[in-house]
């Protein structure tokens, strides 16, 4: 499976591609094909703790994502084609995830009023509050 999408002869991996990797690595772990010599080599590229956390999340989003997808397939192999081998689409443009501004967006997800700003000259921003001021003030 893994070896069908990935070639295991590289020399250098980029971030993005040693991410994509180890989740692929992930599932096939949990589908029963273990490439644990791959998992150590992409690790070994990481050059910090940081960056081989990032890597160690993502071989278990992997084993988490297929145990979410493997019980809508007949075998192993369509949870595979689900979520490495249809992964390859293309993603959508832009312009399609873009939202009008002038559509109706519920109130929630708007701006909040509270950044609109207040209705007072810029001095009486600067000005303490009345009620911290004395009473002869």
């Amino acid at each position: 499976m893994y070896e069908r999408a990935f070639d295991v002869g590289w020399d250098s991996l980029s971030a993005e591609e040693a991410v994509e990797r180890m989740y692929a690595l992930g599932i096939a772990t949990e589908l029963g094909h273990e490439y644990p010599e791959e998992r150590l080599r992409i690790r070994g590229i990481a050059s910090n703790a940081y960056e081989r956390s990032v890597l160690d999340l993502a071989f278990e989003e992997g084993r988490r994502e297929v145990r979410d997808v493997r019980p809508n397939h007949e075998t192993d192999e369509g949870a595979w084609e689900e979520l490495i081998e249809t992964a390859d689409s293309p993603a959508p443009d832009r312009e399609s995830l873009s939202v009008d501004p002038s559509s109706d967006v519920p109130e929630a997800v708007g701006k909040p009023g509270a950044l609109d700003g207040f209705a007072i000259d810029e001095l009486g921003r600067l000005r303490f509050p009345s009620l911290l001021k004395r009473d002869g003030e």
